[in-house]
């Protein structure tokens, strides 16, 4: 496909296999479609409609119907505001559900009425560490040093210190294992929310997730280099010279593992969704998990999100940290 033209029909049915817009109220074109997102529809279903509006090319298409506002947000390092101009709502919606009416079929939430549980939202509150403060402010400084181009992009960038503002908001021992594990941490504090719905949930075996994108499980680094080489003279020298086993690398996941053992949950009862290498091993794990003989399901957005067949005995979920994609934040 060149650039420009239009898909083919079986690209289009790719594309909206994965697209659920949400209507946050009846008759409303407020969705969480992004005004970039929903002229990127448009182009693919009705690319000939828009050459006869001229509107092929987005600053046209978003003169009419996206709104710009210029306003403060938080820096990307965590220190200070910045302005930045950001579509902030559609303008002359009419016209534009008119439009995109002619290829689809709206349906709201309260028209389809399909059956919803109820939920209870909690924010619980971490208090940052000294330690955390500390790496902050370091990140602050980075995030100068970047923007003054005084540091080459192959050496830090925003990406970088964007991640590591990630992995120091969940747990400072992500950055560096040898700082202390405080009480009060995100971690902490999940871990005790987890311990006591486990415990109010006994007699039902009432199950939870427990969702985090960042220090995931690794599998373990091959000790052995004739592995990997495929050589007999070093087989024999390490058949002859036993090795050391490698410390495992710190996670968050066996941290909250052993917290909760060590509190009382057995082990049995906890599970992560990595250890399910192939989907027999998923469905097998899902299926403890819906009769209550895992009760702690611990997995990451990609691995844990669409699909996952669990609810049966569900009663709590936790999100430890928000996920990297837009699209993943429900």
């Amino acid at each position: 496909m060149k650039d420009g033209e239009p898909c083919t029909s079986r690209g289009v049915s790719t594309v909206l296999e994965g697209v659920t817009p949400r209507p946050r109220t009846k008759g409303s074109m407020a969705w969480r479609f992004l005004p970039y997102e929903l002229y990127t529809m448009q182009r693919y279903l009705q690319y000939d409609r828009l050459q006869e509006l001229n509107m092929t090319h987005f600053d046209c298409w978003a003169s009419r119907f996206g709104e710009t506002v210029t306003a403060l947000e938080l820096a990307p390092e965590g220190t200070g505001y910045r302005a930045r101009t950001r579509f902030s709502k559609f303008f002359n919606l009419p016209e534009l559900m008119n439009l995109f009416r002619e290829v689809t079929d709206i349906k709201t939430a309260d028209q389809l009425n399909l059956p919803t549980p109820e939920v209870e939202y909690h924010n619980i509150v971490a208090q940052p560490t000294e330690h955390q403060k500390e790496m902050v402010q370091v990140l602050s400084e980075r995030a100068s040093r970047v923007h003054s181009g005084s540091v080459d992009p192959s050496e830090d960038n925003m990406l970088k210190i964007t991640g590591d503002g990630r992995k120091l908001g969940l747990d400072q021992r992500i950055i560096n294992q040898l700082l202390p594990d405080e009480p009060g941490t995100k971690v902490n504090q999940c871990v005790g929310n987890i311990m006591q719905i486990w415990r109010d949930g006994e007699a039902d075996k009432l199950t939870q997730l427990v969702f985090c994108d960042i220090s995931t499980p690794q599998a373990a680094p091959s000790k052995k280099a004739a592995k990997q080489l495929d050589n007999p003279t070093l087989h024999a020298l390490e058949q002859a010279v036993p090795l050391d086993e490698p410390e495992p690398a710190f996670t968050i996941y066996e941290d909250i593992r052993q917290k909760l053992i060590a509190q009382g949950m057995p082990a049995e009862q906890i599970a992560f969704i990595h250890e399910a290498k192939t989907e027999v091993q998923k469905k097998e794990l899902f299926s403890k998990v819906r009769t209550g003989q895992v009760r702690v399901l611990l997995g990451s957005t990609s691995k844990m999100g669409a699909g996952t067949n669990v609810q049966d005995r569900l009663v709590a979920l936790h999100d430890l940290d928000c996920p990297w994609v837009r699209l993943e934040v429900a």
